[in-house]
């Protein structure tokens, strides 16, 4: 036991020596691979110019809060609403800039129906204007994140009473990576967090509208 404790002492106070000899190589060593990952270019951020582009995407609600809800119309439902996982998609049109920084503006659509409590759906559609930020660290492929504000028209439909709809502001955060096929063309991969003020249903209730998306599509440069 005492061997084992003498060893252990011993290999310790030996890296730790070694670890104060050098320092130096370390932080050398360091920032060289930060500088060579951020000076790799990408193609496919670095193309300046207009381009397009479209994805589809898997959409998740967040249960709705229910304000001055109308029992008649959601007799079941509680304080909140559950939406059920929908289908939706984005065209963007956008300007790349040189300096890693493009903005782009975008319609989007995406809906779902209610969860047990109301027999229905609701639909957003959106326009925002987008400012994004790509991180040139690899050849092949960019990551990059983007915020957007703009305006939402809902709708929703409760027990085949009609069409509610109601206009909003919209805010949106979104994230992924630009993938290269060419100097025209890339695969888009990302996630999307989209929340907006709180519509106001006339007849049905108020609630708030967040969802949070997965997406894959194209950019097209011109």
């Amino acid at each position: 036991m005492h061997k084992i404790g003498h060893l252990s002492y011993s290999t310790v106070k030996h890296l730790n020596s070694t670890s104060r000899q050098k320092p130096a190589f370390h932080k050398i060593l360091i920032i060289t691979i930060a500088f060579l990952l951020l000076a790799v270019p990408a193609h496919a951020s670095n193309e300046v110019g207009p381009y397009f582009t479209f994805t589809g995407s898997m959409d998740m609600f967040e249960d709705m809060a229910l304000v001055n809800k109308d029992t008649s119309a959601v007799p079941s439902a509680g304080d909140s609403l559950e939406t059920e996982t929908g289908l939706g998609f984005n065209h963007s049109i956008g300007y790349q800039f040189g300096n890693s920084f493009s903005t782009e503006l975008e319609f989007s659509y995406k809906g779902g129906d209610f969860g047990p409590g109301a027999h229905g759906d609701i639909t957003s559609k959106s326009f925002l204007v987008n400012g994004i930020y790509s991180f040139n660290i690899r050849e092949f492929y960019t990551p990059y994140i983007g915020y957007g504000m703009g305006i939402a028209f809902h709708e929703a439909s409760i027990n085949h009473s009609g069409d509610r709809a109601d206009t909003t502001l919209a805010y949106q955060l979104k994230m992924g990576v630009d993938m290269e096929f060419s100097r025209k063309l890339s695969l888009l991969l990302g996630y999307r967090y989209f929340t907006t003020n709180d519509p106001s249903f006339d007849g049905y209730f108020t609630g708030e509208t967040t969802s949070h998306g997965i997406e894959a599509g194209m950019k097209f440069y011109f």
